[in-house]
C-alpha cells in the first residue's frame, strides 16, 4: 500500500513537472510548435495556466524548505545536541544609495564559552529577485541550530537603478567585512568565516572568497578590514559564464538575459564575463572549496563545476567533490524531495567543521 501511495506521489510530481513545461512554452495561452504553427486542438487560458505554475512555484517552496530527516538526526558540530536558535532580523551593514542593506543573523541560544564558527550565506535568484533569501534563511536557521553562526546576506540587485553586477559583488565582500569586524556581538569568531551560496549565491560565494584584490568591483565596506576566508561551500554555482554562449550545453537560462546582466555577449565584453567567472581566479593558497552539483542539472551545467574542482586540484588546492547523478538545479532540490540538500549539507557541515 505504502508503495502505491508512493508511485501515485511520483506521478503527480511528474505531471507536475510536465505541466511546468508546458507553462513556460504556453506564451500567450497557445502552445507554438517547433515550425511556428499553432496546434488545432484549444489550449488552456492563460490563467489556468498561470495557476498551475503558481501551484508548483509553491510546492518547489514548500518542500525546499523543509529539513530532510537525516538532518534532523545530525548532531551538532562539537557533538553536542542540536541547540535552539535566536534570529536577529535586519541587521544593517551598509548604506547604498539605493537603498540599506541588512543581514539576518542566526544564532545558537546556548553559549558554551567559546567563539563559534561563521557562515556567510548568498543567496540564488540570478541577480534580479531576492526571493531566494527566505528558503536560504531556514538553511542559515539550521545551521544554527548545529553551532554556527549564520549570516544571511541580501544584496542589491541589478534590477535596481544603477545597479549592475560589480555592486552587487562588492556588497557581498562587504558582508564579509562587516562579519568580520562584528562578529563577537553574536558569539562568532572573526577568524574562522566560511562562505556558502547556492546558484548565482554559488558563483558570489567562489569569487568572493577567491578574488585577490576584495576592492575589484568598487566600495565594499571598510578597506582596512582583511577579508579573510577559511572555507568555501559552492551549491552548482556557474563558474565561466561565456560558455553559454560559446558552448552546445544544454541549459534553460536564457542567454538574452544572461547578455543584459553582463551588458553584451562574451564576444562583446569578453572582460565583463571574464571579471565574474570563478575560473579567473583559480591560483594556489586558495581556502579549502567544496562543489556540490547534480547531474540532472538543466540550469548551470555540471561541467562548470568539473572544470573548476579541476582547475582548483591542479593549482594544487583543497577541494571536495559533492557530485550526484540522480539530482539537479531544481529536482531533488525542491519539486520531487529534498534529499539531495540532506546529502549535501551533512557533508558542507562536516567540511566547515573540519576545515574552520
Amino acid at each position: 500500500m505504502l508503495n502505491r501511495i508512493s508511485r501515485h506521489g511520483s506521478l503527480i510530481r511528474l505531471a507536475a513537472i510536465i505541466s511546468l513545461a508546458v507553462c513556460i512554452a504556453n506564451v500567450g495561452g497557445c502552445l507554438t510548435l517547433p515550425g511556428g504553427e499553432v496546434p488545432d486542438e484549444p489550449q488552456p487560458p492563460p490563467y489556468l495556466t498561470s495557476l498551475l505554475a503558481l501551484g508548483i512555484q509553491a510546492e518547489m517552496d514548500r518542500v525546499a524548505r523543509m529539513i530532510p530527516q537525516n538532518l534532523k538526526n545530525l548532531p551538532a558540530v562539537d557533538g553536542e545536541a542540536p541547540y535552539d536558535v535566536e534570529t536577529i532580523r535586519n541587521v544593517p551593514f551598509i548604506d547604498r544609495p539605493t537603498r540599506l542593506l541588512t543581514v539576518d543573523v542566526h544564532r545558537p541560544t546556548v553559549n558554551n564559552g567559546q567563539l563559534r564558527r561563521c557562515v556567510v550565506l548568498y543567496m540564488g535568484g540570478g541577480y534580479i529577485t531576492d526571493y531566494d533569501f527566505e528558503t536560504i534563511g531556514v538553511w542559515a536557521e539550521y545551521l544554527a541550530s548545529r553551532g554556527f553562526v549564520a549570516f544571511n546576506t541580501r544584496q542589491r540587485l541589478i534590477t535596481e537603478e544603477n545597479v549592475g553586477l560589480r555592486e552587487v559583488y562588492a556588497d557581498a565582500i562587504a558582508a564579509v567585512r562587516f562579519v568580520t569586524t562584528n562578529a563577537q556581538t553574536w558569539g562568532g569568531d572573526p577568524n574562522r568565516i566560511g562562505l556558502l551560496g547556492r546558484s548565482s549565491g554559488g558563483q558570489v560565494a567562489l569569487v568572493v572568497g577567491m578574488i585577490p584584490d576584495p576592492d575589484f568591483f568598487g566600495p565594499a565596506g571598510d578597506p582596512n578590514v582583511p577579508v579573510r576566508v577559511g572555507t568555501i561551500v559552492d551549491f552548482f554555482g556557474s563558474t565561466d559564464d561565456s560558455r553559454f554562449f560559446t558552448t552546445n550545453e544544454f541549459t534553460l537560462l536564457p542567454r538574452e538575459s544572461l547578455a543584459a546582466a553582463y551588458g553584451g555577449t562574451p564576444d562583446k565584453v569578453p572582460q565583463v564575463y571574464r571579471d565574474f567567472a570563478p575560473l579567473t581566479y583559480v591560483r594556489p593558497g586558495l581556502p579549502p572549496i567544496m562543489i556540490v552539483h547534480g547531474a540532472l542539472d538543466t540550469t548551470i551545467p555540471p561541467i562548470h563545476s568539473v572544470l573548476l574542482a579541476d582547475a582548483l586540484e591542479a593549482a594544487g588546492n583543497v577541494v571536495r567533490r559533492e557530485f550526484y547523478r540522480e539530482f539537479g538545479h531544481v529536482i531533488g532540490w525542491g519539486l520531487i524531495n529534498n534529499e539531495g540538500f540532506g546529502r549535501a549539507m551533512e557533508a558542507a557541515i562536516h567540511f566547515m567543521r573540519d576545515r574552520l
